[in-house]
């Protein structure tokens, strides 16, 4: 008994202390953690999207090479021998001469047997509003990835406290109830010494056996509870479900130190949610201005220099330069273009309620975990007085049943009311380590690593 109330004082002593090893698993954690990685890797992939958008401001140089064989095709006929030979053969007979030789139709073909154009192209983009809109919805959506990574963070540092202070918790009710259970054993050995003397009957021997019967399956219970709640930290850690976890006690509790108003600021300033928010509110604004935008035209500019000819021969006859400027502007689209106006401002408006509705709903859980976590507080005061009752109850029952002056069921009953008070103890208290966790994460006042 007397290490029973040892144990309950000081099973959580060293908090601050013990605090650095619960960092160092979530250090762990945040490092190894599967789920975050996949986020990390979402979020790397949406910084190479923005590049990407970014890059389509600069020109765009190709090479480009064609040779072509070409045989039969279109024929171009040009009668010159019919145009010109009546009046060469009038002029060499005024002349009497042979001075004007006598021509041939010609067939021209379409298609050159031989023929290659070799160059490079240079395109620039001077008006393409859809470029530039696309590239702050990039920055966006990257923010977006960003905020997220760091919401799943915030929330994965939180897991991985109330899993191990869940760890410790059930580690703690199991070492408590293998105490209890020496109880039992030694109340078994004082029925039978009460038997041999002659003070007590067999029936008290039963009723202690099958008493410590019933407390194996519950001792039982809580080594299970104890191996699942080790194998769900381990695996928040991506290590080994079976792996050793070092465990830390602590006898000062961290506080609130600032007025609810202050916690209620530093969630809306903080929190991820509404970052992301923000971000779908400025997507849908910009593609509202890109829709709206359309009626001003697109305009690139095009530069060719290289090589053309019926074979490769790299001098000033073969070269040519070629400048463009290429200009689209769309005029009337069927009035579709209004229509997808009116939605880009409708999903804005969507997006701006969600934003207001979220800020909202932050606020009321600020306020709902800090009630919670003084109502846990309170519940420790309740706990320790219970169980300090209990033990002493326990204790002059325990000295009466020794003297034969009090029953077997006086005595359970008394030995059931202060381990229950020393479970409820436990329990209270790493629920109030657990409400601080969460109420970290809901008022974003966690440091992210």
């Amino acid at each position: 008994m007397r290490f029973l109330l040892t144990f309950i004082t000081c099973f959580i002593s060293g908090y601050i202390s013990g605090q650095d090893v619960l960092n160092e698993y979530i250090k762990y954690g945040l490092e190894n953690n599967l789920a975050l990685k996949q986020k990390e890797s979402d979020y790397s992939k949406s910084l190479e999207a923005l590049r990407e958008a970014r890059g389509l401001f600069y020109p765009d140089i190709s090479f480009q090479a064609r040779y072509t064989l070409s045989n039969g095709g279109r024929v171009i006929e040009f009668p010159v021998g019919d145009l010109l030979n009546p009046v060469y053969m009038t002029l060499n007979q005024l002349t009497s001469s042979q001075m004007f030789p006598m021509l041939s139709n010609q067939e021209i073909l379409f298609l050159r047997p031989h023929e290659q154009e070799t160059k490079l192209r240079l395109v620039q983009p001077v008006i393409n509003t859809d470029i530039y809109y696309n590239s702050k919805i990039s920055r966006e959506l990257t923010i977006f990835r960003e905020s997220d990574v760091n919401q799943y963070r915030r929330e994965l540092r939180a897991e991985i406290s109330k899993a191990y202070y869940n760890v410790v918790m059930a580690g703690d009710v199991y070492q408590m109830l293998i105490e209890t259970r020496n109880l039992l054993l030694e109340n078994i050995r004082v029925n039978r010494k009460l038997i041999e003397n002659g003070k007590a009957t067999p029936d008290y021997l039963y009723r202690s056996q099958a008493e410590l019967a019933g407390f194996e399956q519950e001792l039982s219970n809580a080594d299970k509870n104890r191996t699942v709640a080790r194998a769900y930290f381990n695996f928040l850690l991506n290590k080994p479900l079976d792996d050793t976890i070092t465990v830390w006690e602590a006898d000062v509790f961290p506080s609130l130190s600032a007025a609810s108003a202050e916690y209620t600021k530093s969630a809306i300033e903080n929190r991820e949610e509404l970052k992301k928010l923000e971000s779908y509110v400025n997507i849908a604004r910009f593609k509202e201005s890109m829709e709206k935008s359309g009626k001003i035209p697109d305009m690139y500019l095009a530069v060719d220099y290289g090589i053309q000819g019926t074979e490769y021969r790299f001098n000033r006859d073969e070269d040519y330069v070629q400048a463009s400027a290429l200009l689209t502007w769309n005029l009337f689209k069927g009035f579709s273009n209004r229509s997808k106006i009116r939605q880009a401002e409708i999903d804005r408006e969507m997006a701006n309620r969600q934003l207001e509705e979220a800020a909202k709903q932050i606020e009321l859980q600020v306020l709902s975990t800090m009630n919670e976590l003084f109502t846990a507080e309170k519940g420790i005061t309740a706990a320790e007085s219970r169980l300090k009752n209990a033990t002493e109850g326990f204790r002059l029952v325990s000295r009466k049943y020794e003297e034969g002056q009090a029953t077997q069921i006086e005595f359970i009953d008394s030995r059931t009311t202060m381990t229950q008070a020393g479970v409820n103890l436990i329990v209270s208290r790493f629920n109030y380590l657990s409400a601080f966790a969460e109420f970290e994460k809901v008022a974003a006042i966690c440091k992210q690593e």
